[in-house]
């Protein structure tokens, strides 16, 4: 309740930044232990039960630790607070224990760290979405026309070439990853100088491992970008000075949020490609350079500040939070745009990566049937580690639950 009741005194362009009124506390329950046995008490109840007495709030963000192991009645619990509240956050115990521990805990938003040894310099986020305008554009800004970034040869012709806008692309990219590390390395420095957080430092070890977080905007709206370019025809409305400010698609495209590996390695490469670069720049305090794909209420400013797109998005328009699809270019059920973030490297991302998602109950089964949605069972790579379970556990007759067995056999 009481973490429930801070308030904070935030200028009118803080708030439309990030909605709700955040205060970045991050509450982390159940988990396993490295032991085998669960982590979840009575408490991990009756902290999902205040979403019911209290109310939903954006903060405390609850964050539930989930493994395919937790026990059967908390998975239950959990799923009627998530139905009833929409306001649970579940990250993925089984990978993140494997490199941290069972002693981590989430810090901020998604991002995991070993409690009382682990510490992070957070670094907002790098627009990739506007970075390809400037690549377009010869580095100039497609809203204000100011030349911001290097003055690079700018794209020429009818219609944008994949390989010639990939390269220039690539070339924005590298300008990008220094300015930004360069402006993190000052903000970070400036800080310790006049607001080191020294009571929360004199909570961890002596020697603490720090992390220097970064991190992407636009993942989706470059990736279908590039789709567009790639697989249809993208011909660039200039005006009158020359600047490319619209976009005529001509055709259909593959679009990420479908399972589809031709536009889904596409936006593996950009994370991968990013982080690579980022890695190439001296960080703040010898920390370890992390990258997440993370805007979750931001992504209306970023949207707003960003011109029309290849893709097919018009100036303004908001980009999708987080790694999530583009809004309803995800055509292909749950399970296939679950499946396309479920490909981004978490290598490349370890600060993070954020999917939000929300269904109506009935996309989950109707009366005595499970909806598997458009599957193959031969090949479950790109699944969730729960579902490939299930998958696994019930094929040859030998599920303990019938419903799901019979939707098995139906898919």
């Amino acid at each position: 309740m009481k973490l429930r009741m801070v308030r904070f005194a935030r200028t009118e362009e803080y708030n439309q930044l990030f909605s709700g009124d955040p205060t970045w506390v991050t509450e982390s329950l159940a988990g396993m232990g490295l032991d085998g046995r669960s982590l979840v008490t009575k408490n991990s109840f009756r902290m999902l039960h205040t979403l019911k007495t209290l109310g939903p709030s954006p903060e405390p963000n609850l964050t539930v630790l989930w493994s395919t192991r937790l026990p059967e009645a908390f998975k239950k619990f959990c799923a009627k607070m998530s139905i009833e509240t929409s306001s649970i956050q579940y990250e993925n115990d089984d990978l993140m224990r494997e490199g941290l521990g069972d002693d981590y805990a989430i810090a901020c938003c998604v991002s995991s760290m070993r409690v009382g040894k682990e510490m992070q310099f957070f670094g907002a986020r790098a627009n990739l979405a506007k970075c390809l305008l400037y690549a377009i554009n010869g580095g100039v800004d497609e809203k204000s026309k100011v030349q911001i970034g290097p003055r690079y040869r700018p794209v020429d012709g009818e219609y944008l070439e994949y390989e010639d806008v990939l390269e220039k692309f690539d070339d924005m990219m590298e300008w990008l990853a220094k300015v930004y590390v360069n402006t993190l390395n000052v903000i970070h420095y400036m800080h310790d100088k006049y607001a080191y957080e020294r009571i929360q430092m004199a909570l961890h070890d002596k020697d603490v491992k720090r992390y220097f977080a970064t991190g992407i905007a636009g993942l989706s709206v470059v990736a279908d970008s590039l789709s567009a370019i790639k697989f249809a025809k993208v011909q660039p409305v200039r005006d009158a000075d020359g600047v490319v400010v619209d976009y005529i698609v001509e055709g259909d495209y593959p679009k990420y949020g479908n399972n589809d590996d031709r536009v889904d390695e596409l936006a593996v490469m950009i994370v991968q490609k990013f982080m690579d670069k980022i890695r190439k720049h001296h960080v703040y305090r010898h920390s370890i350079p992390t990258m997440s794909i993370l805007t979750i209420t931001s992504n209306v400013v970023y949207g707003k500040k960003t011109g029309s797109t290849p893709d097919g998005r018009k100036m303004g328009e908001p980009f999708a939070p987080g790694a999530n699809p583009m809004h309803q270019r995800d055509t292909h059920g749950a399970l296939a745009s679950l499946s396309s973030v479920a490909k981004l490297p978490f290598s490349d991302a370890r600060d993070g990566i954020s999917n939000t998602f929300s269904i109506i109950p009935g996309a989950l089964g109707k009366e005595d049937q499970v909806f598997l949605g458009d599957i193959s069972l031969d090949n479950i790579e790109g699944l969730d580690i729960a579902f490939k379970d299930i998958v696994e556990n019930c094929q040859g007759g030998a599920c303990s639950t019938p419903t799901l067995h019979k939707g098995i056999d139906e898919a």
